[in-house]
């Protein structure tokens, strides 16, 4: 017999919510905020819709159960990347215990449990020791603007459990990051007397070449025992209009990883300072951009959150150990802006996020609903 958190996965799936970030098509989260808040609006819950864009709104959901000064968080995107090239997208298949589908991993299974787990506490209060809030959210994969915005509420949340696909583990650190981009400059010429301007590119060059021989060894010796190394990787390059101009502009945006005990903004400071001085030195035309500073997530090992959700995964017969990841999340936000003990934690693997045939695991949804609902039913601010 099918657990209803998958049927509900299942209709997440159907319903398209691409984020309006990845081009024509993308509907965005409308639709889907619509089947949330319908779907608690039913169970005589306290549902509200928070504008953060034309058309897109977080839905948050509230229990209360008398403790108000213990409130714990349940928090999941609703979108999802581009519907890129996987067959069928937005039609639910359920083969060899995987579900297929884009969102399934990330993060509709999380969220589906989420919900599921949610409607057994509100329709059984009795023994809960804090209230609940469930906050179903916007723009997760572009901007953090629906966590962000939820934000502005000042509700006293006192811990937070984030949804996001951990193969069932209890992440309690993850890595954060300082993306920026540099912009060497040169000075046009005709390709047929190339030295009468200054080539970009070639500056370029230069620029990657201290990147990955200088930059990128250094960051071995920063070590984080649960999510390794930081890293600096280069992700895009653009420069030159056509092939008989010499290059005026190019323009790279690089991702540099941070581990906990880092700050975004001490991180891309230091590089400013380092890249621009050897700039100088080379006779570069260098500038630097900042794109997006987030925290990484470093959430104490004795923290009441995390005690409990080890205990309910023991309870459960799940892993209940404590385990870093390389990837961000929106905990990352809650602990970095608000101070708020934060986990990572749902069905699925980051290796099956995004992919050409994304699944998630089935029996995962099913025990990642009871471990939202166990830990609701056990977390108490100590």
């Amino acid at each position: 017999m099918k657990h209803p958190a998958v049927g509900i996965l299942e209709e997440l799936v159907r319903i398209q919510s691409v984020n309006p970030h990845y081009g024509e098509g993308a509907r965005g989260e409308q639709e889907l905020s619509r089947y949330v808040e319908a779907y608690f609006a039913r169970l005589g819950l306290s549902v509200r819709r928070q504008q953060v864009a034309e058309g897109r709104d977080n839905v948050i959901v509230e229990l209360k159960t008398g403790h108000p000064d213990s409130l714990l968080l349940f928090e999941a995107h609703m979108d999802t990347v581009s519907l890129g090239s996987m067959e069928q997208p937005l039609v639910p298949v359920i083969r060899d215990g995987r579900l297929y589908g884009r969102g399934a991993c990330d993060t509709k299974g999380s969220l589906a449990a989420m919900m599921y787990a949610f409607e057994q506490c509100a329709r059984r209060p009795e023994g809960l020791q804090s209230d609940l809030v469930l906050c179903a959210s916007v723009d997760e994969e572009h901007a953090f603007t629906g966590l962000l915005k939820f934000l502005e509420l000042e509700l006293p949340v006192t811990a937070a459990v984030v949804g996001e696909p951990t193969e069932l583990k209890i992440v309690v650190s993850h890595k954060g990051c300082a993306r920026f981009a540099v912009r060497t400059g040169g000075r046009a010429a005709h390709s047929s007397v190339p030295h009468e301007g200054v080539n970009a590119i070639v500056g370029m060059a230069k620029v990657i070449g201290y990147v990955n021989d200088r930059l990128a060894p250094t960051l071995t010796r920063l070590l984080d025992p649960l999510c390794g190394p930081a890293t600096i990787s280069i992700g895009t390059i653009r420069g030159g209009k056509q092939i008989n101009i010499v290059p005026e502009s190019c323009v790279i945006e690089v991702d540099r990883r941070i581990i906990p005990g880092e700050q975004p903004e001490q991180v891309l400071s230091e590089i400013r300072e380092e890249l621009l001085r050897w700039c100088a030195e080379e006779g570069i035309d260098c500038t630097i951009e900042p794109l997006l500073l987030d925290w990484a997530l470093n959430t104490p090992q004795g923290d009441p959150l995390v005690l409990s959700a080890q205990k309910a995964a023991a309870s459960l017969g799940l892993a209940d150990g404590l385990y870093g990841e390389t990837y961000g999340s929106n905990a990352s936000k809650l602990q970095g802006i608000r101070g708020i003990p934060s986990i990572v934690y749902g069905p699925g693997s980051i290796a099956q996020a995004h992919s050409r045939e994304e699944w998630v695991g089935v029996r995962d949804v099913e025990q990642a609903a009871r471990f939202y609902e166990q830990l609701a039913r056990s977390y108490r601010r100590s």
